[in-house]
């Protein structure tokens, strides 16, 4: 059993109504067919990592084991399944799982039916004290809060979805951090990402992950549907080289396309706002300078006022927030507003920005995207381009991050103008 996916029209009937005369895929996640045994493919995975002992040797009988989940997880709910049936097995006294908190009601519910027996589950809450622990300070001196059941963990076992972007030019994967960090944190992770190639973020992934004894990781690739296409363990550096590798913008085929039209697959989890920033982010390093981006999804939640009115110059992206208002408890507030709008503007400076959804028309034009109501509009659409270019799954295509896409984008852009 596995999240509900979102009824409507697929991406599979969109491509039939492609009308542009050239039409290329870009391969951007594992090509592998679904797995069948989800759950036993997680345990032979955790049973073999890479460069460590199994999960089952690092477990002491007694131990409190807590999972950071990533909530857009490929089969969710089968991954953690056989997660927590191979824990089972090292006879642990207690399991927490904490979701990074852009995890929907919906999921959070779902979980907690499916497991509520086996584990506690909890959203991250980055501006409560309450759910936080003190862990160290940074590179740079400042303090660093996590998530108390992450800190008070004998182990932590990070579930994370790989994304290409998350793992090139020596990025640091730590499955923690910033997303179960405390508000402030955040903001500084935010605004510390590189904009270009000669900037180097500060190395706080690998430290942070250090500091809280992250030793083994699980990642789940994507394939084109939106499903688990590969499974696989170990440590931070050593499950580095079994991500799949970017298209570069110097790639000579499939070259670069002026209208590129990308999908979002997958349960009503994956059709987020943050996950249409992923997307557009990562459709953008395969479009032509001025080309077009349009995203095929089923978001039917609204955006929020704060993303409307960050997407309209509403706030000032040097205090992030503009008034910086905070919590009861001293921490900046923080929501997902913050890159989701940065995202917008700066690939909407270049690009043009479409958008098939469930939201009203009006609503998505106030963000500055223009909307696409039906397969006619996507038929229409490509008429006007000569070529065009397809992406399936493109929450998976880039990074986690904005600061991974906005790199790449950067990145790209310089590379194309040469």
């Amino acid at each position: 059993m596995n999240l509900p996916p979102h009824p409507s029209h697929t991406f599979e009937d969109v491509l039939p109504r492609i009308a542009s005369n050239l039409a290329w895929h870009y391969d951007a996640t594992t090509s592998r067919s679904q797995i069948k045994d989800i759950p036993a493919a997680v345990r032979y995975a955790l049973r073999t990592p890479a460069d460590y002992p199994p999960l089952s040797a690092a477990i002491a009988p007694g131990d409190r084991v807590a999972l950071a989940v990533d909530p857009n997880l490929p089969d969710l709910v089968e991954v953690i399944r056989g997660v927590l049936l191979e824990i089972e097995q090292a006879d642990a006294d207690a399991v927490d799982i904490v979701l990074w908190d852009e995890a929907t009601d919906a999921t959070l519910e779902w979980l907690t039916a499916e497991f509520e027996n086996l584990a506690t589950i909890s959203r991250h809450d980055s501006e409560n004290r309450e759910s936080l622990r003190y862990l160290g300070v940074d590179d740079q001196a400042e303090p660093v809060y996590l998530s108390r059941l992450l800190v008070d963990a004998d182990l932590v076992l990070p579930l994370i979805a790989a994304r290409p972007w998350d793992a090139v030019d020596g990025r640091e994967l730590s499955g923690v951090y910033p997303m179960l960090a405390d508000s402030n944190t955040r903001i500084r992770h935010h605004l510390s990402a590189p904009s270009s190639r000669k900037t180097k973020r500060p190395g706080n992934e690998s430290q942070i992950g250090w500091m809280l004894g992250v030793q083994l990781i699980l990642a789940v690739a994507a394939n084109e549907q939106g499903c688990a296409g590969a499974i696989f363990s170990g440590t931070p550096d050593a499950i580095r080289r079994s991500y799949d590798q970017p298209r570069r913008s110097d790639d000579e085929f499939p070259p670069a396309a002026p209208l590129v039209i990308a999908s979002i697959e997958g349960s009503a989890q994956q059709h987020t706002w943050l996950n249409l920033a992923r997307a557009i982010g990562a459709a953008a390093t395969h479009t032509e300078p001025g080309g077009t981006v349009l995203v095929w999804t089923q978001i039917s939640e609204p955006p929020s006022d704060r993303l409307v009115h960050r997407s309209n110059g509403g706030s000032d992206d040097s205090s992030v927030g503009g008034d910086e208002k905070e919590s009861g408890d001293g921490f900046t507030l923080w929501d997902d507003s913050i890159e989701i709008a940065e995202t917008i503007q700066r690939v909407g400076s270049e690009y043009r920005l479409l958008l098939h959804s469930q939201v009203a028309a009006e609503i998505v034009e106030s963000l500055g995207i223009g909307a696409v109501d039906s397969i006619d509009g996507v038929e229409h659409v490509s008429r006007s381009f000569a070529a065009c270019g397809t992406l399936r799954s493109a929450q998976f295509a880039g990074g986690t991050f904005d600061s991974n896409l906005r790199y790449q984008h950067s990145t790209s852009s310089q590379e194309r103008s040469r």
